[in-house]
């Protein structure tokens, strides 16, 4: 069957390389440059993109602007001194060499897609300092197997994890309270996942197209479910549903054709309260076992 039904995800803008300080005196001034990285200050200004091999960012720096190293394409291992603060937006896009990177404590925010499209990445460190990831940080690392987020952190942005198609499994912890549009997208390896119980929406397309899902918990925190947040999930075999849940979107379950069990901790009367939105039709046809209580 056709599926009727756009993906949105992930929201990406066109980025040029940082160009602030492009054409200037000091921008032009090979002096100013050592290694092929440029700085002001404790600002990373900048790298050029034939940087290779390992690079140590030098001690001081406080700032890794956007963009800095983007499409340094020859770029395997960069070691983050102590003092950064921050990761700039699209700091490290399309490093596509980059195998490892570990986040020291220093650090408290990653930016939008600041390791988007490293493509060889399968290790990250994520120091329990940071409290903010962006959109699409990590989209389409399709190396990376394994993450763990610290309980630091208490925003997720959109399509995180995007397209990481290799992506197993994931601790999710207890300070996340959503789980954001296109967030899980595409990781057709995922086969495990749990969701705590501080989470009380689960995002559009949250889980689009990951079809090695065969079963998944959302606990009694979670009120929404949102459209086309498992649509695809052709392996999923049983969901348990808690009976906050008040409504599940559009095309939630959609192409979910292995489904046949929904466990739910409320009453048949409580379920047909739930507003449950169009193209749901394996989630109504599978068997529901009611005042599921675990096992």
């Amino acid at each position: 069957m056709q599926q009727p039904y756009q993906h949105h995800y992930p929201r990406l803008c066109n980025f040029h390389r940082y160009e602030a300080f492009s054409g200037t005196a000091y921008y032009n001034n090979e002096n100013n440059w050592e290694n092929d990285v440029l700085s002001i200050g404790q600002n990373l200004i900048a790298a050029k993109t034939s940087l290779s091999g390992e690079y140590t960012i030098k001690e001081g720096t406080k700032i890794i602007a956007d963009g800095a190293f983007y499409e340094c394409v020859s770029l395997t291992s960069i070691v983050i001194p102590d003092a950064v603060t921050s990761i700039g937006r699209y700091a490290f896009r399309d490093c596509s060499s980059l195998t490892s990177i570990i986040i020291p404590d220093s650090v408290t925010s990653i930016g939008e897609q600041a390791f988007y499209k490293c493509s060889s990445l399968t290790s990250v460190t994520i120091s329990d300092s940071v409290t903010t990831i962006g959109d699409s940080a990590f989209g389409c690392c399709r190396s990376l197997t394994s993450i763990v987020i610290p309980e630091s952190v208490m925003t997720i942005g959109e399509a995180t994890f995007y397209d990481c198609e290799k992506l197993t499994s994931i601790v999710i912890p207890d300070s996340i309270t959503s789980i954001d549009g296109g967030m899980f997208q595409h990781c057709s390896s995922l086969t495990n996942i749990v969701i705590p119980d501080s989470v009380t929406s689960i995002g559009e397309q949250a889980f689009l197209d990951c079809d090695s899902l065969s079963s998944i918990t959302i606990p009694d925190s979670v009120t929404s479910i949102g459209t086309g947040a498992f649509l695809g999930c052709e392996k999923l075999t049983s969901v348990t549903i808690g009976d906050s849940v008040t409504s599940i979107g559009d095309f939630a379950f959609y192409g979910c054709r292995s489904l046949t069990t929904v466990y739910y901790t409320g009453s048949e009367a409580e379920w047909k309260q739930i507003e449950i939105g169009s193209y749901n039709d394996y989630l109504l046809e599978a068997e529901i076992v009611f005042n599921y209580k675990g096992e």
